[in-house]
């Protein structure tokens, strides 16, 4: 009952919703770790033992590859470009699909007027590329996408963009994460947030469990 009134009350008064995308929203990181791995194994094999993905959700392309030391400019931008093609054409192909209860929760906030963008670290046409094939992108306002800022999540810049951009009240929104990086971010823009999907977070407060989980808490605020 406790961690019901908790969930509850972190859906109190919301009427913005700001989704992360990547893990969140879809179910593309097995995806984007593959195509990590495989421009890596091209282009610099002796990083592949000390690369985890889990340590780089939420971050771009190019951030994750600059901690990963890779400085040199040329090679940063081959990388990139090589990352981000092989995963659009992984969405292509029908390998990245939306989590369970995704397109039933955005539908119920949308029909009860309520608003929501999408707010991620992936580059807008990666992010555009997913939203589209899997028709989702109809539920949003707006995407502010990681090559809108200087430095994306853990910094609070894209929801701090988004919060200016669209003149959203912190106290109206909500933000939707699966990775630690992404509630930082959150948080330090003032908003609120709700953890999901990510089991390595379930001892986290904000941790609500499954995009359905989330949907059934959603309908039963909506109906106390």
């Amino acid at each position: 009952m406790a961690q019901r009134n908790h969930h509850h009350t972190l859906l109190q008064d919301v009427t913005c919703f700001l989704f992360d995308l990547d893990g969140t929203l879809i179910d593309s990181s097995p995806s984007h770790e593959k195509a990590f791995f495989k421009t890596l194994e091209a282009d610099r094999p002796d990083l592949l033992g000390c690369f985890v993905y889990e340590e780089h959700k939420g971050k771009s392309t190019k951030e994750t590859f600059q901690a990963l030391g890779i400085t040199d400019a040329g090679l940063l931008n081959v990388m990139t470009q090589r990352k981000q093609s092989m995963y659009r054409q992984m969405v292509e192909d029908g390998e990245v699909v939306a989590f369970p209860g995704a397109r039933e929760l955005l539908a119920s906030l949308r029909k009860e007027g309520h608003r929501a963008w999408i707010v991620t670290g992936a580059s807008r046409h990666s992010a555009e590329s997913a939203l589209s094939k899997l028709r989702l992108i109809e539920y949003f306002e707006a995407l502010v996408t990681g090559d809108q800022a200087e430095k994306t999540k853990p910094a609070p810049d894209l929801y701090l963009k988004c919060l200016a951009d669209h003149s959203i009240a912190p106290a109206s929104a909500i933000a939707l994460e699966d990775a630690l990086a992404g509630i930082q971010s959150a948080q330090a823009a003032g908003l609120r947030v709700a953890a999901v999907n990510n089991i390595e977070l379930s001892h986290l407060p904000e941790f609500v469990g499954s995009l359905v989980d989330l949907h059934d808490t959603w309908l039963s605020l909506k109906h106390d």
